[in-house]
């Protein structure tokens, strides 16, 4: 089956470093995409499949153009990052950004 990803290397896709890798499994191609509409679009066609963030798979999962299935029982996690210029991170607007992505990764998290 072709494995569709995003255009990174493969030691930071999560897909291979923590499962293909481990159990020496090459998938038979690796397509990539920039864009998670079009990893979607590429796999409703038949042409491939993909490993996506949760927040995607919802978003997709009741429609008859998807299959999905998690990976592992208790799925694959990451943790996230926000970087910010150093001279706006006092800043009120900055702060509750970060704060409100701390509140809303825990929310998907949870989901």
């Amino acid at each position: 089956e072709t494995l569709i990803t995003y255009p990174v290397e493969r030691s930071r896709l999560d897909i291979f470093r923590q499962l293909l890798i481990p159990a020496k499994v090459e998938p038979a191609a690796v397509r990539q995409a920039e864009l998670t509409a079009v990893i979607l679009l590429l796999v409703a066609s038949n042409r491939g499949v993909s490993v996506l963030p949760d927040w995607v798979v919802r978003e997709v999962k009741y429609s008859s153009d998807y299959v999905t299935r998690p990976l592992t029982k208790n799925g694959l996690t990451r943790r996230l990052y926000a970087a910010i210029r150093s001279e706006e991170r006092d800043k009120p607007y900055m702060q509750r950004l970060i704060e409100l992505a701390r509140i809303e990764a825990r929310k998907l998290q949870d989901a």
